[in-house]
């Protein structure tokens, strides 16, 4: 069998390799053994063609990985000769850079070579980032259709997808999350696959029996410190100073969030208010507004709502005080401190 393994998903790619590597032999040890991983910016497809028609040790079939390989022969360098250039990598590989010429006589070998790989080895191509198409795989979409191959595609996740992967990830490492765990999760490591699956590991161990909560995630994920950050953003949005005040204070003295940070966050916060408040007054629904923003869609009801509450003079206004905070802070004419307190009883007398 025959399986390209593409996509910029690395954990669902590392996954899918490891389900294929384990499906050739029981014991880890021996599929070890029957396994080789040929690097992709330098094997040749003579390399690929010795190494698939190899017998299997003491097992049915073996797994033979060309990594990189079909990218390599479709993006050959410029020039002429057998090899364009050799670079040197950082992790000591050379990689030997085909010219056009060579890269095309090296796809026609491969492009023959798949009909006649043995039933004995699992080829698998894994490749990042398959954009277009070329001969090999048009020709491996072939072959899927008729059952010769599996072409299997690892997008990273929209992020009205995510809460459910993290639901369905969670289950699968024995961990219980409430609805505010796995909002934060989404929100703040984002589409981050393998990151995701570490912290809930982590979760799993640090509350085994019990359901993990939002203040759980902020205690152990680094990446929902920030959720102090948007949640002070939030409460200017909707003009409650006591607890913009209270998160600001925390963001900066516990936290030790860099007030420059705070200030994108919250120049960040108000664009999408006078974003959303054009959207919605040229009648934009939701759905392709949380498209055009680039937000989780539970966010934009959020956003309408504190939108909703100012004028666009106000938000207009509160940008140009940003901006203002912003040179005092660069220019030396405030201290960080003075004029982040300033600017919050600006944006709050004014919204």
């Amino acid at each position: 069998m025959i399986t390209l393994i593409h996509g910029p998903a690395e954990l669902l790619r590392a996954e899918s390799l490891a389900a294929i590597r384990h499906s050739i032999a029981g014991d880890p040890e021996m599929a070890e053994l029957n396994t080789l991983r040929l690097d992709g910016r330098a094997v040749t497809v003579s390399d690929l063609r010795n190494a698939c028609d190899t017998l299997p040790f003491l097992a049915d079939r073996r797994l033979v990985i060309a990594e990189g390989m079909l990218a390599r022969l479709a993006a050959p360098a410029k020039g002429r000769g057998k090899v364009a250039e050799t670079v040197e990598t950082g992790d000591g590989v050379e990689d030997a850079q085909l010219s056009p010429e060579v890269a095309k006589g090296q796809a026609k070998m491969l492009l023959a070579y798949l009909d006649d790989v043995p039933e004995s080895t699992e080829l698998v191509f894994l490749e990042e980032d398959m954009a277009g198409s070329g001969p090999i795989v048009r020709r491996l979409q072939e072959l899927a259709r008729t059952g010769q191959a599996k072409i299997i595609t690892c997008e990273k996740l929209r992020r009205n997808e995510l809460p459910e992967w993290i639901r369905q990830r969670a289950a699968l490492r024995r961990v219980k999350l409430d609805a505010g765990a796995i909002a934060d999760l989404a929100e703040f490591v984002g589409d981050e696959l393998r990151q995701l699956d570490q912290e809930l590991i982590k979760l799993a161990d640090y509350a085994p029996h019990r359901t993990i909560t939002r203040e759980d995630v902020r205690r152990l994920v680094p990446a929902t410190r920030a959720a102090s950050v948007f949640e002070m953003a939030d409460a200017l949005g909707m003009g409650d100073g006591a607890t913009a005040g209270k998160l600001m204070r925390h963001a900066l003295d516990i936290d030790g969030e860099q007030p420059l940070r705070l200030l994108g966050m919250i120049a960040r916060q108000y664009r999408l208010l006078i974003q959303a408040k054009a959207l919605q007054a040229q009648g934009v629904r939701p759905p392709e507004m949380a498209r055009t923003l680039n937000v989780a869609d539970w966010t934009v009801p959020k956003l309408l709502n504190q939108a909703n509450r100012h004028t666009f003079v106000v938000l207009e206004r509160a940008m140009a005080r940003i901006l203002a905070a912003d040179e005092a802070i660069k220019t030396g004419k405030l201290s960080d401190r003075e004029a982040m307190d300033v600017l919050l009883a600006e944006l709050l007398i004014g919204a």
